[in-house]
């Protein structure tokens, strides 16, 4: 009898279930709402996670919805809820990229090519999808010895963490002068610095807040006196190597430049 009793329970409670919730037409998924923080399209998100409007909203396994999703190392969090009766909820949250790392040898736009990655503030590396506008002022670094940097792996070396540990002092102080373009450690003693206005500066591998203190006087002066920066050594503390790009006088109605 207790067999029996079991039993009964068992098919009893599947039919219901069956009854109830996966054959009851309330519960047919007929909307997905999708929030992919530009990583992806509407198209590219339901073609990986297979998802689709029309069945049953119990059916849709959320854990494999989700792990579909992290596959794409641009991504960082996702969340998919059930909105019963028939509504399926996901959103994301992308991963935000603070510079380029163009691969060994590359000099050229990093944004033009493919085998160039983004990196996140924590060192992690990405392949975007899609390349946004905000994309193409980012910071580019230059002389990545390593032949092993992938999507999807966290940026090797010591030197790249002092190059991303740099960028990160630079965006933290919205009131300074310095706008990196370029960033270059093939040298590896030092970090080779190009700003927005062509400006070549050095770094030392140490006491970034005091080299952009030195820096941010030295802008503030170049302002002042209507000067252009062309170099400065910043690894050296005292009397610190400067040079500037003045207008020379026109010769035989050419213009020329001259440094000192």
């Amino acid at each position: 009898m207790i067999i029996v009793m079991g039993a009964a329970l068992f098919f009893g409670s599947c039919a219901a279930l069956d009854r109830f919730f996966f054959e009851n037409t309330a519960y047919s998924l007929r909307l997905i709402t999708l929030d992919l923080d530009r990583v992806l399209t509407r198209e590219e998100a339901l073609d990986a996670t297979g998802l689709h409007e029309g069945g049953n909203i119990f059916s849709v396994d959320l854990g494999r919805v989700k792990a579909a999703l992290l596959e794409f190392p641009q991504i960082e969090s996702v969340c998919v809820e059930r909105k019963l009766p028939d509504q399926l909820s996901i959103s994301l949250i992308a991963r935000k990229p603070v510079a380029w790392v163009a691969p060994d040898g590359e000099t050229g736009d990093p944004s033009a090519s493919e085998k160039s990655l983004l990196v996140d503030a924590g060192g992690f590396l990405m392949r975007p999808r899609h390349v946004l506008p905000e994309y193409f002022h980012l910071p580019a670094i230059y002389g990545v010895q390593s032949d092993n940097i992938s999507a999807g792996d966290i940026l090797p070396g010591e030197d790249l963490r002092l190059a991303l540990e740099l960028i990160d002092r630079v965006a933290k102080n919205p009131n300074g002068r310095l706008r990196i373009r370029t960033l270059n450690i093939s040298r590896g003693y030092c970090l080779e610095v190009v700003s927005d206005h062509n400006a070549h500066i050095l770094f030392g591998t140490d006491d970034f807040d005091g080299q952009l203190y030195r820096l941010q006087q030295l802008l503030v002066h170049c302002d002042e006196s209507g000067r252009t920066l062309n170099t400065v050594n910043l690894m050296v503390k005292r009397n610190t190597p400067v040079t500037f790009v003045v207008a020379a006088v026109p010769s035989g109605g050419i213009g020329a430049e001259k440094k000192y």
